[in-house]
């Protein structure tokens, strides 16, 4: 069948035949012919998003302040951030990691005094060092320096001639001073850097082995002689570059020349992160009918498999969550419930209990995201995998072949899904209390490879089993988690062995 074909005229828009559309223009009007075939696919996002993920933009940012401040947490946050959520290729420059490489590990706090001159020197070479990787990062395999990416220096950078420093080696390398952006992590709570430092200081191999009491000595004697030469971030002083501030891991930011989009997209993340430990579970609603049939998507009900999860998973939220017998969060009456809007989600926690605490919270307030929802298969909602298979075997294969960016017709994709979830990834990480999330399949690989550290690619791999609870626990360098198999059914068919389980490996499927 030919493509209809229209004539714009002076009494508007009229279609003609496509015999008509082909006669001689002498024997009518002067015309415009629109082409408008039926649209049947949505086109599947770019597969290689790199090129435009920044926009061919080169970012620099450089962290700023005293050790034990959470700058390398914030710097691991804010490239697991842009290349998760927004494939910009991201790495990170330590500073320590390049002192450990070169030097070994087990300086102490003498090696950081200003007054030793010959550790001065080193020191000043391996900042050097440290930025001779990051400069060759943003150039390698990157012809005309067309690729945006960004590099974070993560370094104390406490004086204003170190920061210049930093500027003259940039500037070649960058589009304009707005492309080096300064991030201060600023904390005078005792209690939080007290709490950085056991966490995460007596961790590094420069305390290895030795006495936990001793170490921590040591490791503020180190704070001391940063901050005898520390200069912070000033208004006045240093009002033509682009920087943040951030205050006691995230009570309240200032910031100066901050534009566009990404350096946007920056200071909505750092409004959202804390140091604070806390605890958040994820879980798939229990078995719906069209799980039972073995069909995707539409809206179902639970079955009776899916009902009796949800009675389960309410006492496990009432054992556990809100009654941990190790609290790991600093308040679990004031846990958060998410789902998603469709019914199975919410189902799923209808024997959750939603308690008034004296202060006034409601433990578990539900609250429902249009985020969560399910990935949109198109019009093969409702259909089984073998039903997909018979009528459109081309389809199967392409999402097969690519499962992250193949998108359903008039449907979505994982890559698509991943955009609208970044919302409740934010929220996530802003909360300091613990948080349930029940969700679908989907939806829970994607918040899991995010907090996981998991590349966009394994994402649509992972593997959720119903009937389960997992708790992650974020942290500064890893984000250790906890299985709790609540179906019995379910733990014999995935052969678990016993109901809880502590994982230090990735679940992917093949």
């Amino acid at each position: 069948m030919k493509p209809a074909m229209y004539y714009i005229g002076k009494g508007g828009v009229s279609q003609v035949s496509p015999e008509a559309a082909n006669m001689s223009n002498e024997a009518h009007s002067p015309k415009t012919e629109i082409h408008t075939p039926k649209t049947e696919y949505n086109p599947a996002p770019h597969h290689k998003r790199e090129a435009f993920a920044t926009n061919g933009d080169r970012f620099v940012l450089v962290m700023v302040g005293l050790p034990a401040r959470g700058k390398t947490y914030i710097a691991n946050k804010i490239k697991r951030y842009f290349e998760f959520f927004h494939s910009a290729p991201t790495e990170v420059f330590n500073a320590g990691q390049t002192r450990r490489a070169m030097l070994g590990a087990k300086h102490m706090h003498d090696f950081f005094d200003p007054t030793n001159s010959e550790a001065n020197k080193v020191r000043r070479e391996i900042a050097e060092k440290t930025m001779d990787y990051l400069v060759d990062w943003l150039k390698s395999n990157n012809k005309d320096q067309a690729l945006g990416r960004i590099a974070i220096y993560d370094a104390t950078n406490t004086t204003r001639e170190r920061r210049k420093w930093i500027i003259r080696r940039l500037s070649p390398a960058l589009q304009s001073p707005g492309h080096l952006i300064f991030i201060e992590s600023v904390c005078d709570d005792d209690v939080l850097v007290e709490q950085n430092i056991k966490s995460v200081k007596l961790t590094m191999p420069d305390y290895a082995g030795m006495d936990p009491d001793n170490a921590i000595v040591d490791f503020k004697q180190r704070i001391e002689h940063y901050a005898t030469m520390y200069e912070p971030l000033d208004l006045k002083k240093d009002d033509l570059l682009s920087w943040i501030k951030m205050h006691n891991g995230g009570e309240n930011l200032t910031m100066n020349r901050i534009k566009g989009f990404l350096p946007g997209r920056l200071v909505t993340l750092l409004t959202n992160l804390h140091t604070l430990p806390r605890p958040i579970y994820l879980s798939r609603h229990g078995r719906s009918v069209y799980n039972m049939q073995n069909r995707i998507g539409g809206d179902s009900n639970l079955s009776r498999e899916g009902e009796h999860y949800a009675k389960l998973l309410a006492e496990y939220v009432e054992n556990n969550i809100l009654n941990p017998k190790n609290p790991f969060a600093l308040n679990a009456k004031h846990a958060r419930l998410y789902t998603s809007r469709m019914q199975r989600s919410i189902q799923t926690t209808k024997w959750i209990k939603h308690t008034v605490q004296p202060d006034g919270w409601v433990s578990m307030r539900p609250r429902r995201f249009a985020a969560l929802d399910e990935i949109y298969a198109g019009k093969f909602d409702g259909m089984s995998p073998e039903e997909i298979q018979k009528q459109a075997p081309d389809e199967a294969t392409r999402r097969h072949e690519d499962k992250l960016n193949y998108r359903y017709p008039r449907g979505e994709s994982y890559a698509d899904a991943i955009e609208r979830v970044q919302l409740v990834a934010l929220q996530l990480e802003r909360h300091t209390d613990p948080v349930l999330v029940v969700a679908h399949n989907g939806i829970i690989r994607i918040l899991y490879a995010y907090f996981k550290g998991l590349s966009r690619e394994q994402a649509p791999h992972v593997e959720i089993p119903f009937g389960s609870v997992i708790e992650l626990r974020p942290q500064c360098y890893t984000c250790p988690e906890e299985v709790m198999l609540l179906v019995e059914s379910e733990q014999k068919e995935k052969k678990q062995g016993n109901h809880k389980k502590n994982r230090g490996s990735t679940r992917i499927q093949e």
